[in-house]
């Protein structure tokens, strides 16, 4: 499987920019910013460790959470392909509630 990337905000006490990358075993965000926690900045979600993944907010702008098995969610707003994202968690068999 290629990489995909998708430009997103993590939603940490703001909005945070960064990238998710997808590659074959899980999506990984990554960020430069310091102003965000280092077990953020390089968080990777293993597919297997995905509970499942659906449509949210982040004040007016659509979001996406990811629940992991662990119970933790992380929200993100991606800005583009949006669909190509929850259709890429189908394809690696994450359950996508939308």
């Amino acid at each position: 499987m290629k990489k995909q990337l998708f430009v997103v905000s993590f939603c940490y006490r703001g909005m945070l920019g960064g990238d998710i990358i997808a590659d074959e075993n899980a999506i990984t965000y990554k960020t430069g910013k310091l102003t965000i926690p280092a077990e953020f900045r390089n968080l990777e979600m293993k597919y297997a460790d995905i509970a499942y993944v659906y449509r949210d907010k982040a004040g007016f702008f659509p979001a996406v959470t990811v629940h992991m098995k662990d119970g933790k969610n992380y929200k993100f707003v991606i800005f583009f392909a949006r669909k190509r994202f929850f259709e890429l968690m189908k394809s690696r068999g994450v359950n996508v509630n939308s």
